[in-house]
């Protein structure tokens, strides 16, 4: 009898202490789940994407920078992709091609080059091809000696100073293979008419480099 009785007195104070034990692991059990549901919010609200929104209405031809317009976190998902978010606008800034209503996202559809009141691309065909180092982007001079009698030409004079090369287009079919090539320029609205003239007329044209460029 007397040897039991320490026994029983050490697993009465055992089960005090599981009990213990066990209101311990429930409690940090609630613990994660309270952090597990505040970090799934916060991921939540992570998904959403930033695009770009009108402050105020718009009307079309307005020139606009990033800094115009208000930036909000939108869950569209794949829908977001047609819409516009604040890299999409250039430094240089754009111009809205229509009207926009306070409060609407804008679509991507909606935004103009800054440039375009002042410039334009057109296609023309040269009579002798480009340099091997002229990249897209390179500025050029549009030269133009004009068609006269007897399949000869005239001197030749600048027509479109600074022109920008967008892009070289391919050739297609024999006489295009016989041509310098055809190339899609950016000139100033101002040069319009006279490359249009030029090309009319069958002048010859020739873009050359402003700059030349070291190395390849």
């Amino acid at each position: 009898m007397t040897e039991n009785a320490p026994r029983a007195a050490e697993g009465a104070a055992a089960r005090p202490a599981r009990r213990l034990d066990a209101r311990l692991l429930v409690g940090l059990l609630l613990v994660i789940a309270s952090v597990a549901a505040v970090v799934g919010i916060v991921g939540a609200a992570d998904e959403g994407e930033e695009l770009l929104v009108a402050p105020s209405d718009l009307v079309a031809g307005q020139e606009l920078t990033a800094a115009d317009l208000e930036v909000r976190r939108v869950s569209l998902g794949v829908e977001a992709h047609g819409y516009a978010g604040p890299a999409d606008v250039p430094e240089e800034g754009v111009v809205i091609s229509r009207a926009l209503a306070a409060g609407e996202l804008v679509p991507l559809s909606a935004l103009g080059d800054a440039r375009g009141p002042v410039a334009t691309t057109i296609v023309v065909s040269l009579s002798t091809p480009l340099g091997a180092t002229v990249r897209a982007g390179d500025a050029l001079d549009l030269w133009s000696s004009p068609a006269i009698e007897g399949g000869r030409f005239g001197a030749p004079s600048v027509i479109a100073s600074g022109a920008q090369l967008v892009r070289t287009v391919a050739a297609e079919g024999i006489v295009a293979a016989e041509e310098g090539g055809r190339v899609e320029l950016l000139v100033p609205r101002r040069d319009v008419a006279r490359i249009l003239h030029a090309l009319a007329n069958g002048d010859a044209l020739a873009a050359v480099p402003v700059s030349l460029a070291i190395g390849g």
